[in-house]
C-alpha cells in the first residue's frame, strides 16, 4: 500500500473528515510504496534518525513535528536542521491529531484507559474534541489512581492538585493539554477527577484549590503531555499490527528531566 492509502484507512470510524485539520501528509510522497510503518506521540530529531536506521517508510506522529509550523514556507536554525534530516530520511510524514480524537473511540483516551487498567462502567457523551467523561467501575481515591498511572506509565512527574483522599466516581479525560474550557466540565456537567497533560497553573490550578477550600470533592492529575497521550499512539501501532501492517510504536519520553 501507499503512504496516502494507509494514511486513509485512519480515517475509517472517524466520526466524520475535517477540510479544516492539521491532518495530512506534512512531507515526502503520499505515492510511496510503504513496507514498515513507524509511529510516535512527536516526530523528534532523535526519532528522526532511529526511524531511518530501522528502515521506515512511513511515520505517523500526534503533534506537531516543526514548531514554526508543520507546513511552514521556510525553516530555520534548529527546525531547518531538522527538515532537512527529514529530508535525507525519505520518509512520507503524516500526522493524525484531530482524527485520531474525532471518533467514538478516542484512540488516545482507548490507550490510556487500556495501560492504566481502567475499569469503565459507563462512557458520557463526548464534551469536547479529546474531554469525555467515564464512570468507574471499581473503587479508587485519587492518590490510588495516580500511583498506578505511575506505575503502568512509567511517569515520572506525577502531580495532584486538589483533595486526593475521597472515593472516585466519575473521572473527565482531557489527555493532551487544555484549559479553563474543558477543566470547567469538572464542575458542569461534573465529575470527580480530571486527567490531563498540562495546563495553566496561576488560572486553572488554583481555581480546582480554592474550590476544594470551600468543601467540594475535586482533584486534577497532571502527568506531562507526552506521559498523558503516548499509550494511545502505542495503541495504534498495536492496532495497524493487528491488521497484517509492520509497525512500530517509537518511545520518545518526556522533555523533562530530573535530578
Amino acid at each position: 500500500m501507499t503512504a496516502g492509502e494507509i494514511y486513509k484507512s485512519l480515517l475509517v470510524g472517524a466520526l466524520s473528515e475535517w477540510e479544516n485539520t492539521c491532518d495530512g501528509l506534512i512531507y515526502g510522497d503520499e505515492s510511496k510504496e510503504v513496507t514498515r510503518i513507524g509511529v510516535c506521540f512527536k516526530l523528534t530529531a532523535e526519532l528522526i534518525d532511529k526511524a531511518k536506521n530501522q528502515g521506515i517508510d512511513m511515520i505517523i506522529t500526534h503533534e506537531p513535528t516543526f514548531a514554526q509550523g508543520d507546513k511552514a514556507a521556510e525553516y530555520y536554525g534548529v527546525e531547518k536542521l531538522k527538515h532537512e534530516l527529514l529530508k535525507e530520511s525519505g520518509i512520507a510524514l503524516y500526522r493524525f491529531h484531530d482524527h485520531a480524537h474525532h471518533r467514538e473511540n478516542d484512540y488516545i483516551h482507548a490507550g490510556f484507559i487500556r495501560d492504566v487498567g481502567l475499569k469503565i462502567k459507563k462512557k458520557y457523551p463526548i464534551e469536547s474534541l479529546g474531554v469525555r467523561r467515564y464512570e468507574l467501575d471499581e473503587e479508587l481515591t485519587t492518590r490510588e489512581l495516580a500511583k498506578r498511572i505511575r506505575e503502568k506509565l512509567g511517569v515520572e512527574f506525577v502531580r495532584i492538585v486538589g483533595r486526593d483522599d475521597y472515593l472516585l466516581k466519575t473521572i473527565c479525560l482531557g489527555l493532551g493539554g487544555v484549559g479553563f474550557a474543558q477543566i470547567s466540565k469538572l464542575f458542569d456537567p461534573g465529575s470527580d477527577l480530571f486527567i490531563t497533560g498540562e495546563l495553566g497553573e496561576v488560572l486553572v490550578d488554583e481555581y480546582v484549590r480554592d474550590a476544594c477550600y470551600f468543601g467540594m470533592e475535586k482533584s486534577v492529575i497532571v502527568l506531562g503531555h507526552y506521559s498523558s497521550e503516548y499509550a494511545g499512539m502505542r495503541y495504534l501501532a498495536d492496532e495497524l499490527c493487528e491488521k497484517g501492517f509492520d509497525a512500530v510504536f517509537f518511545e520518545g519520553g518526556e522533555v523533562y528531566h530530573g535530578i
